[in-house]
């Protein structure tokens, strides 16, 4: 059977540019090196494209773990609406205690910006956007912007600074690892102070996005759900406490009967805040 068929062009179509070194880090006692790698969805047609919002996807995994595409299935729904998204790779745990993941993400930024003209993006409108471990180093990339002790490496002739940040779940107040135990009773596990390497009271204190917090910081979207027991709601809301104390943009969700990595923060009612918030945050 041959057919005839008459298509009308709907939207535009899209590609995953794979696998792009954007940072080399020492490996292995520094005795050799790793490529950090990251993925863009963005639009197959790029020549005298419009400049897009980008979204800096950032995986969670108790930061001893983390794979840049797994969630890239549920990130085609930004990209269909017009958002180019960085799945962005970082250090672990055991490739490196904290600030190295903070300072990969901010790398990452960087090489953007860098680049922003290949790939569709509008450098001035970067947001970062993680769950759980990831959720808290977008948040800590969203709250130390102008802070040269997180920016080394490459790519320093721009700024690491977001236009927004998203957390979703994400560790924002880590100073019961200084000897006080907040009010949720929450005790961190064995892979936060991982996380925190050999000086916890020290990390404890510069890994607690609170801390950072001023009326410069950029505007925030956070989601949490309410039963979530991995990491407690009582470090979202006092993000949010925070912010709204120095006069910063934010919106809370809480997400009713959302557990953590809950299926419910994913659905497209909850995408569709998310992208409301990036496209309107200019």
């Amino acid at each position: 059977m041959k057919k005839k068929l008459t298509v009308e062009k709907e939207r535009e179509v899209l590609i995953l540019a794979e696998n792009i070194t954007y940072s080399r880090v020492g490996d292995w006692y520094d005795m050799t090196w790793q490529d950090l790698k990251l993925d863009i969805i963005c639009p197959k047609n790029r020549a005298g494209h419009a400049a897009l919002p980008c979204i800096v996807w950032i995986c969670g995994g108790a930061f001893i773990t983390e794979r840049k595409d797994i969630w890239a299935p549920e990130m085609m729904y930004y990209a269909e609406r017009g958002v180019t998204v960085a799945l962005v790779d970082y250090r672990t745990s055991d490739k490196g205690s904290f600030p190295a993941g903070l300072v990969d993400i901010k790398t990452a930024i960087r090489f953007l910006k860098a680049h922003a003209a290949d790939f569709c993006i509008d450098p001035d409108r970067i947001f970062t956007m993680g769950e759980s471990a990831g959720g808290t180093l977008s948040t800590l990339a969203g709250v130390t912007a102008g802070l040269p002790e997180f920016d080394c490496g490459e790519w320093l002739e721009y700024s690491s600074a977001p236009k927004g940040a998203v957390d979703i779940y994400g560790l924002t107040d880590l100073s019961y690892f200084g000897g006080k135990i907040p009010d949720s009773e929450a005790v961190p596990s064995w892979q936060f102070t991982a996380f925190l390497g050999n000086d916890p009271k020290w990390a404890s204190k510069k890994a607690s996005a609170v801390n950072y917090v001023n009326e410069h910081t950029c505007p925030f979207l956070i989601l949490h759900g309410d039963i979530d027991d991995t990491v407690p709601i009582a470090q979202s809301d006092a993000l949010y406490e925070k912010l709204v104390s120095c006069g910063v943009q934010a919106d809370y969700y809480v997400i009713s009967g959302a557990n953590h990595g809950d299926e419910l923060i994913y659905q497209n009612e909850v995408k569709e805040i998310v992208l409301d918030f990036v496209k309107r945050t200019r």
